[in-house]
């Protein structure tokens, strides 16, 4: 047995125009991404609960999956801000961008099934069961369709993110050359 521990790989070296982009991206799109993830957590129960809808027994489901879609939102926005850290030193620590990218695609796929669920659920068994007001169907209304659109939007905001952490993290030979060369 070896009794020292394994050398650690060194961090690696990216240009300091692209570590100032890294930063100041992961904190605007992280910090809007966590604010509007609590905003819809607060917004799916309190709209799902006004809509024509409520009456019925399964919306405490369509609450609950609306609810972790933009959980996953949330999720993401505060991982964004973590990934902010990883440049706090000049360098680009160890494998970090890995966990970066990780915790992105932990939010995103989840978050993806959960809002088609969603979406589905709605649609199909909650529109479809009862009699809403006098009427055999319930009709899509502008509230019903903007409570829809909510978990998209949040998934949609997540792909961004997961888009975003990937170019950041893992730039193209271009792009490096081009803040290496403005560096010089």
């Amino acid at each position: 047995m070896n009794p020292y521990p394994p050398a650690m790989a060194p961090d690696r070296w990216l240009p300091p125009g692209l570590m100032r982009t890294i930063r100041a991206t992961t904190m605007r799109w992280g910090l809007a991404s966590a604010v509007l993830g609590l905003l819809m957590i607060i917004a799916m129960p309190v709209f799902g609960y006004l809509l024509p809808t409520s009456y019925d027994v399964t919306t405490v489901v369509t609450v609950g999956l609306g609810s972790l879609a933009s959980a996953f939102l949330l999720l993401s926005g505060i991982g964004m801000l973590i990934a902010r850290s990883y440049v706090a030193t000049g360098y680009l620590r160890y494998r970090k961008e890995y966990l970066a990218i990780g915790i992105q695609l932990g939010t995103v796929i989840p978050g993806w099934l959960v809002t088609i669920a969603f979406v589905l659920w709605y649609i199909v068994v909650v529109t479809t069961s009862g009699n809403y007001i006098g009427q055999e169907q319930l009709h899509f209304t502008v509230p019903i369709v903007l409570y829809l659109l909510l978990p998209v939007v949040a998934m949609l905001i997540n792909s961004i993110n997961l888009i975003i952490v990937f170019s950041l993290f893992f730039p193209s030979p271009r792009r490096l050359s081009r803040y290496s060369s403005r560096a010089a």
